[in-house]
């Protein structure tokens, strides 16, 4: 681990060089602190980063064990063809899992695509191949909560169809068959929209399933569909 060691002479230099610029300002390429803590090295290929809505990041993020809260967090941004190559300083010793995930504003962790337990590793320099994935705003619903949790009853071939290729289309500006007079999904208004309402509120409790308790959804996921629709509804 890289430390920081001043001594009278180092802290005279500091002062030195911190009078000697004209606007008081200290600049990267005249003085140069180097940070504690460990460093990562992300290699991916990612595609989808620019399809989520406001207060919402992909990073690269530091965890300390049991907490849904970043320490640490770097945001992720790709080249053209989606090649990732990010560098992030200074992770603390207290963090011992390393992840490319989404966070919101207050970088609580939504979803995870690729984790690293670092909790055994002693090098100082980390480095993450976090590989090819599609980290999209609506591929995310589809994998986290689409596939994980409605498959089950709306799978392919159901009358409802939330399988993967399928599920946008069926939602999505789709009337209601079972809500006289609504769409399932309609972008821009979470509030109007079937799928919404039916995971917050007890109204499909007559139907047999009240799929506001029968799932075990996060306030994130929640939280996650309506900002979706509301920010358009887009694949």
């Amino acid at each position: 681990m890289k430390h920081l060691l001043f001594t009278w002479t180092s802290l005279a230099v500091l002062l030195a060089a911190a009078t000697s610029c004209d606007d008081g300002r200290l600049y990267a390429d005249r003085l140069i602190i180097p940070e504690e803590g460990r460093v990562v090295k992300l290699t991916a290929t990612l595609s989808g980063l620019d399809t989520w809505t406001d207060g919402y990041s992909i990073v690269l993020a530091g965890f300390e064990a049991g907490s849904d809260y970043a320490v640490i967090a770097k945001s992720v941004q790709a080249a053209e063809d989606g090649t990732v190559d990010l560098t992030m300083s200074g992770v603390p010793a207290e963090v011992t899992t390393l992840e490319v995930c989404v966070v919101n504003r207050i970088r609580k962790r939504v979803a995870t695509y690729h984790a690293l337990d670092c909790s055994t590793l002693d090098e100082d320099t980390l480095r993450i191949d976090a590989g090819t994935q599609d980290v999209g705003m609506f591929a995310t619903i589809q994998r986290d909560i689409f596939d994980r949790t409605c498959t089950g009853c709306h799978g392919q071939g159901r009358w409802l169809d939330l399988s993967p290729g399928a599920s946008h289309r069926t939602l999505v500006n789709q009337p209601s068959t079972v809500f006289e007079g609504r769409t399932r999904v309609l972008p821009g208004d979470a509030a109007a929209s079937v799928l919404y309402t039916i995971l917050t509120t007890g109204e499909s409790a007559d139907l047999g399933t009240d799929h506001r308790t029968q799932f075990t959804l996060s306030e994130e996921q929640f939280s996650l569909i309506g900002d979706w629709i509301d920010g358009g509804a887009g694949e």
